[in-house]
This record gives structure tokens, C-alpha cells and sequence, in this order.
């Protein structure tokens, strides 16, 4: 570890030694780095609180942190037991909450209804921490955040290639728990090391940081169930911007009015994107190339080169790119990183070819807007399956998917899960004026089979929801994984290609 990083790790345990910590869901990814940070440096007096019997977490370790193999995630438990940890499960959650000095809540917490005395303790002037706020605190370099309703990941693997390219040190995290958390990067951060997040909404809720250089991809209407209403969804994402100071530098989308309104009296330097109109300084998309501004604009790449079709892959390239010359990325380097980038998982990625016909998960499009850029992406004909969970759907809400996949030759959609009824009225105009079939499919397994049955070579399959997953699956991962086991047993010939 640094000597700059142990100085600042041992400001933030000054600040928490000899008090009452409590610890919220240490059965989860996030409130078990927490933990484990903890007592690793000795603090105590320590409460753990989880929703989950005793003799349920160490399974609910299991399923919730796929980033360790399963003697990593065993010997997590053992230290997390092993530790003078009073444990508080099931049953006991919450119990002695009135006693905490400071709390560390994961960044979903007060989407729980059993959370009711977390909100009362913090009315009451009780510190609320994170996993996201002690890793600000830790690091003693820039810290780059990424933030959007779409296109965060995908944004924070670019700009991560890209400072790898450069030779330029970087640590680059996610917010999932797929994803290792910063905290445990200690060792590997120093003051010129970037610190690369990728921040959701529920991190930003609170948080009394911004990143020095901070990135908004886009907004549209999603987890209003969160905050109410999507005014105080924006002023979430607002947090990242929000603590920025005149050195600092905000990356926003000039083609998005409500990511565009946060420049309004930002005290950092602002850089734009642009997939519609040259924009300076920052990057921007002009005869079919990605250009980044300056005194003489710089051709970086064609948007031909990209291997991931569609607009928004260009918004996400631009971003990154806008984002990277502020941390000193050269064109080279960031050039290089975009020739390579082949999808993510979950994001819009081809997994396989059958009979001619191309299969694209996008597994992690869990609402609208997401869907509608994945199906305006694809070069081919395309076969949609869509649908899902989403909380109270109401028809308008599926209005983008209606309206791109009326911009491009569409040949069937197959729906599943409980949203599938109000996206079939939401598509009704589109069946009847283009006599596309819409068939609720109920299962994927279904909607798989019948899109195969009728697609034809040079066409594609596309699973992108819509909805999140939660009716039929644990989550988009599961639903993914799902999708592409169904694809690889198909035959290599469509069934009406062999005759029947």
C-alpha cells in the first residue's frame, strides 16, 4: 500500500474508531467489503444486520458474490464469522439500530420497507455510509464516475482500455456484483492512479462526493419506483456533477436536453458529446467518423470500425473518448481500445449464428429506452423478444419500443413474462399497420423457438426486454445465460430450411 493511501486510510479509521458502526446486509457484495475492510483494520465495536437467516448467508454469499470462486467465497464467510462481529439475522434485523453512531447501508437499502428505522436514525442526524463514499475517501488520486440510465459499463470498460492503452495506471470497478469492489485495489492504488467508477443512481443518492472528472451518458425514465418521480431521479444522477469544483470536468451529452441542463451553474469545466453536431471541447461524430475536438479536430476512428452496431455504441464511444483525453489518453490509444471492444455481456452482444440468422442478447436492456436503442442498432430484419416484470406498466411507457422498431424492418416480436399484455397494446399500432405478428410467447424458452421457426438467413434474433426479469428470473443474468443455452442447442438448420 502507498504511503498515500495508508494516510488516507487511516484519516477515515480515525474517524470511525471507538464508535457504534453497524453494518447492513453483509450477506451482499457491498455490505460484505465493508465488513471485511473493517476488520481487517481493527475497528470495532461492529453490528451486522441482514435480512437473511444465519443459516442462510453463507448460501446468500454464494449467489451474491460471482466475482470470487467458491474458496474465495468461503473463506469470506469464515472471516466475516470469525471476526468480533455482534450479529444481528433474520428475525433480530435492525435490533439495537438506536444505538449506531454511523451506518453503512448498501446503495439499495431504502428500497426496503423493513428499512423504516434506517430512515428514522438518519432523520435523527445519524451518519449514513457506503461502500461508494469510503472508496472516494481512500483513494488519493482522481477518481473518473460514470453515471446515465444507459451505456455506465459500457462507458467505464472503454475509458479502462483506453487508460490501459496509454500506459496510464487505472483501477475501473462497476456497481454490480459481478464486479470486484475498489476497496479491495488498495495495493494497486497510488495519487496517479485513476480511480474508475461506474455509479448508479442509488450510489449517487447521498453521496457527498463527485468525481473529478464525471460522465453523464443519458437519462430517460427508469427507477422512478425509486424516487417518485423522474425529476428527483435526475437530481440523483445530479450528485455526480454536483460537488464538483472549478478544477474539475464534467462530461455530458449535448444531445440529451435533461443531461444537457446540468451544465446550468456547474463550477467545473464542462466537455460535451455529440453523435449530431460538432461540439468543443470534448468529441463528436462527423462524416461517419468519431472526432475529438481541440484547436484542430482529430480524426480517432471510423464508426464503421466499431464492431458493436448502432447509435447508442457511438454515444458510448464518444463519451469515453471525451472522458479519456481529460485523463491524457492520446487518439492512438484510444483508437486502439475501439477496434477491440467486442460487446459486453448482457449489452447488445452476438453470441451466436444459426442457419444464416443472428442472436443478439441484450439481456441487461431492463427498460424502454435501453430496448428501443438496442432494436434501432441492429443492420438486419429483426425478430424481438421482449417483456418481462416492470412495476405498474402502462402502455406509453413501451412507446419508444413501438416507435423504433417501426424505423426498421421488423418481421415478428415474441413477448414474455407479466408485462407481456400491456407491450402487446403498446405494439397493436405497429401489428396493424405493418402487419407485424405479435405473439405473446409467455416463456423465453417459447419465444426462442418461435422466432427460429420463423427467421430466415440474413436476418436476426434479438432479446431485448424492456423489463426487468424478476418474474421468471432471479435477475438480467440469469435471463441472458438463459437466452444464450437456448441458442446454442439449436441446430445448425432452421427447421422450415430442412423442409417441414
Amino acid at each position: 500500500m502507498s504511503t498515500a493511501v495508508a494516510a488516507r486510510v487511516e484519516a477515515v479509521l480515525a474517524r470511525l474508531r471507538g464508535r457504534q458502526i453497524h453494518v447492513l446486509g453483509p450477506s451482499g457484495t457491498e455490505g460484505s467489503a465493508v465488513l471485511d475492510f473493517l476488520l481487517a483494520h481493527g475497528i470495532t465495536p461492529i453490528t451486522a444486520h441482514d435480512l437473511e437467516p444465519a443459516a442462510r448467508f453463507a448460501a446468500t454469499v454464494d449467489r451474491t458474490h460471482p466475482w470470487l470462486d467458491p474458496a474465495g467465497r468461503a473463506a469470506l464467510v469464515a472471516r466475516l464469522r470469525a471476526g468480533p462481529v455482534a450479529w444481528r439475522q433474520g428475525p433480530r434485523y435492525l435490533e439495537g439500530l438506536e444505538q449506531a453512531e454511523i451506518v453503512f447501508a448498501p446503495q439499495s437499502w431504502f428500497r426496503y420497507p423493513q428499512n423504516a428505522p434506517v430512515r428514522a436514525a438518519v432523520a435523527r442526524g445519524i451518519p449514513l455510509w457506503s461502500l461508494t463514499r469510503l472508496c472516494f475517501e481512500v483513494h488519493p488520486g482522481p477518481v473518473l464516475g460514470v453515471t446515465g440510465t444507459n451505456g455506465k459499463f459500457t462507458v467505464v470498460t472503454l475509458l479502462g482500455a483506453m487508460l490501459e492503452a496509454a500506459g496510464i495506471p487505472a483501477v475501473v470497478s462497476g456497481n454490480d456484483r459481478t464486479h470486484v469492489p475498489a476497496v479491495y485495489a488498495l495495493e494497486r492504488l497510488t495519487p496517479q492512479t485513476w480511480l474508475v467508477l461506474e455509479l448508479s443512481n442509488r450510489q449517487l443518492v447521498g453521496l457527498p462526493y463527485s468525481p473529478h472528472v464525471a460522465v453523464v451518458t443519458n437519462i430517460a425514465a427508469h427507477h422512478l419506483d425509486d424516487h417518485g418521480s423522474l425529476e428527483a431521479y435526475v437530481e440523483a444522477k445530479r450528485t455526480i456533477v454536483r460537488h464538483q469544483r472549478a478544477t474539475d470536468h464534467a462530461v455530458l451529452n449535448a444531445d440529451d436536453p435533461l443531461v444537457a441542463g446540468m451544465a446550468s451553474g456547474l463550477a467545473a469545466q464542462v466537455h460535451w458529446f455529440s453523435r449530431r453536431r460538432a461540439v468543443a471541447p470534448g468529441a463528436y461524430l462527423a462524416d461517419g467518423w468519431l472526432v475529438l475536438a481541440g484547436r484542430q479536430p482529430v480524426r480517432v476512428l471510423e464508426a464503421a470500425a466499431l464492431a458493436v452496431p448502432g447509435d447508442h455504441m457511438v454515444e458510448n464511444a464518444l463519451a469515453a473518448m471525451a472522458a479519456a483525453a481529460v485523463a491524457g489518453v492520446p487518439p492512438e490509444a484510444m483508437a486502439q481500445a475501439l477496434r477491440a471492444f467486442r460487446g459486453l455481456p448482457y449489452r447488445c452482444r452476438l453470441v451466436a449464428e444459426r442457419g444464416g440468422v443472428a442472436f443478439y442478447e441484450d439481456s441487461l436492456a431492463t427498460n424502454p429506452a435501453a430496448a428501443a436503442a438496442a432494436i434501432r442498432s441492429m443492420r438486419r430484419p429483426v425478430h424481438l423478444i421482449a417483456g418481462g416484470y416492470r412495476r405498474a406498466p402502462r402502455v406509453e411507457e413501451f412507446r419508444p419500443m413501438g416507435e423504433a422498431l417501426a424505423a426498421i424492418p421488423t418481421r415478428g416480436v415474441y413477448l414474455i413474462g407479466a408485462a407481456a399484455p400491456v407491450l402487446a397494446a403498446a405494439l397493436a399500432p405497429l401489428a396493424q399497420a405493418r402487419g407485424v405478428g405479435v405473439v405473446q410467447a409467455q416463456t423465453l424458452e417459447r419465444a426462442v423457438a418461435a422466432a427460429w421457426a420463423a427467421a430466415r438467413p440474413g436476418e436476426a434474433v434479438l432479446l431485448s426486454p424492456g423489463c426487468e426479469s424478476f418474474d421468471q428470473f432471479a435477475d438480467y443474468r440469469e435471463r441472458g445465460d438463459r437466452f444464450v443455452h437456448l441458442v446454442e442447442a439449436l441446430p445448425a438448420q432452421a427447421a422450415w430450411e430442412a423442409g417441414r
